[in-house]
Order: structure tokens, then C-alpha cells, then sequence
């Protein structure tokens, strides 16, 4: 298994489980696009860093992001973990015994997961009741203002347009802008444009042939530029990232 992590995205339910053995990567600032991430630690210990402050979580303990929130997560030393991206849709439309159901088959497709550390993941999910309904999202309900904007770096993150054209359109300073979209969405618009680059990326990488146009189609000007940005953003290369990722089909939580 390619640097120890195995990405399985189920392309019906959307729901992704990033599956990390022995792994010592960080990543660095980030939030998940109206993604919700429910975060369990197997083994060793991962320090988070969000808006709630700092915390270390070891073993069998759990974490949870919500959609759009910024966070940090760092390691000095190796653990195993395994992390639950949800569209934050499902939850609100789905009981969450249906999910929870997805998720158990969704487990049974990652390689090299052991049927003890499945059995252990779906049992502190139900003991916790990670997914509740959350009705109330810090982030992710910016003002009209920036909204516009976010949705048009979500969707459409390759199109060349700079900060200060961002802020014409949006009738305030660049400086004003720039700490603006921060304030409200938890990023930079920099940032928050390469980091949905690199997501869209980690789509395409499995439908376009060549690395040098999933960066050209992601609008980075040239494949070194665009390998810096995603390592930095995954902790992989794109082509260890490419051997270590399947999208698969499945039933819907409907």
C-alpha cells in the first residue's frame, strides 16, 4: 500500500474514507467543502488545531470537523487513523442507521483494513453518535457578498481570476476583500482556490491520462507548480496519491 494510505471515495453516497497506517504526514492550514469529517484514531496520537483551540487525540479517540471549518493536523511520530468525509447533504437528509450501514460496506471495500480495527471503527461511531444533525454551520453561510464568489472557487476553481478582480465584484478594497472572504469562509480566497484545485484534481487524476493535464484542466500554469501545490495540500505526490486512491459505486444512503 503506497505511503501507508489508502483513499476509497464512494461515488454514489459521498462519502470518502482516507484509511492512514503508520503515517507520519501533517497537513497543513485546511477546511472540507460542506464536508463533514469525523476523525478516528487507531493508533498513536494526532494533534487538531481549529477554531476550539489545540487537542491531542490518542488512541480510540474521536474528532469532528465541521463543514468549511479551518484546521491543522500535525504529528511528530507515526499513527494509524482512519477518517470519514461526509457530504453534510446525506446527514441532513438521511437517518443516520442508514449511514452508518453505508459506512460498514464502504469499510469492507478499503484494503488491508483488518476486520477487528471495521468492528472497532463502527462500534465507537454508534457510541458516540458522531452524526447528528447539525443545523447551524459556523462556516458556510458567508454574506451574499463573498457567497457568489466561494461557489464560483467550489465549482469552478481552474478559471484564471486574481484577488483584485475578486474584489471589483464583490465592491470592496483588496485588503478589505481579502480579510472578508477569510472572516467568513476560514481561508485566504488564495488558499481556498488552490486547496479546490487540488481537490478537483484528486477527481480528475483517475480520468485524465496524463499528470501534466489534470494540471493544465485544474489551472495551474505548469505540472511542477501544480506536484508542489498538491503534496503540500495531500502529503502525497500525485502519482503515489493515483496508486493509493479508488473511487468506487455503491448503493445511495437512499
Amino acid at each position: 500500500m503506497a505511503a501507508n494510505i489508502r483513499y476509497l471515495y464512494n461515488s454514489d453516497t459521498g462519502i470518502e474514507c482516507i484509511y492512514c497506517v503508520n503515517s507520519n504526514i501533517s497537513y497543513p492550514l485546511h477546511n472540507h467543502i460542506s464536508v463533514l469529517t469525523i476523525g478516528i484514531v487507531l493508533e498513536g496520537t494526532v494533534v487538531l488545531t481549529s477554531n476550539q483551540g489545540t487537542r491531542a487525540y490518542g488512541k480510540n479517540d474521536m474528532f469532528i470537523v465541521l463543514p468549511y471549518e479551518p484546521h491543522i493536523i500535525s504529528a511528530d511520530k507515526n499513527y494509524t487513523m482512519l477518517s470519514l468525509c461526509i457530504d453534510k447533504n446525506i446527514i441532513k437528509q438521511y437517518p443516520a442507521d442508514m449511514i452508518y450501514n453505508n459506512i460498514a460496506d464502504l469499510l469492507t471495500n478499503v484494503p488491508n483494513i483488518e476486520e477487528v480495527n471495521r468492528c472497532r471503527i463502527m462500534r465507537l461511531l454508534k457510541q458516540q453518535d458522531m452524526l447528528v444533525d447539525f443545523s447551524d454551520w459556523k462556516y458556510g453561510n458567508p454574506s451574499p457578498l463573498i457567497n457568489d464568489l466561494k461557489c464560483l472557487l467550489e465549482l469552478f476553481p481552474e478559471i484564471a481570476v486574481s484577488i483584485d478582480e475578486m474584489a471589483r465584484k464583490a465592491f470592496i478594497s483588496k485588503f478589505h476583500f481579502i480579510r472578508r472572504f477569510k472572516a467568513e469562509v476560514g481561508l485566504s480566497p488564495h488558499r481556498f482556490q488552490i486547496q479546490n484545485r487540488i481537490r478537483k484534481a484528486q477527481r480528475l487524476i483517475h480520468q485524465i491520462e496524463t499528470i501534466t493535464e489534470v494540471a493544465l484542466t485544474t489551472g495551474f500554469y505548469d505540472q511542477s507548480h501544480f506536484i508542489k501545490q498538491f503534496e503540500k495540500c495531500v502529503g502525497l505526490s500525485p502519482m503515489v496519491y493515483k496508486s493509493s486512491s479508488d473511487i468506487i459505486c455503491g448503493d445511495t444512503a437512499g
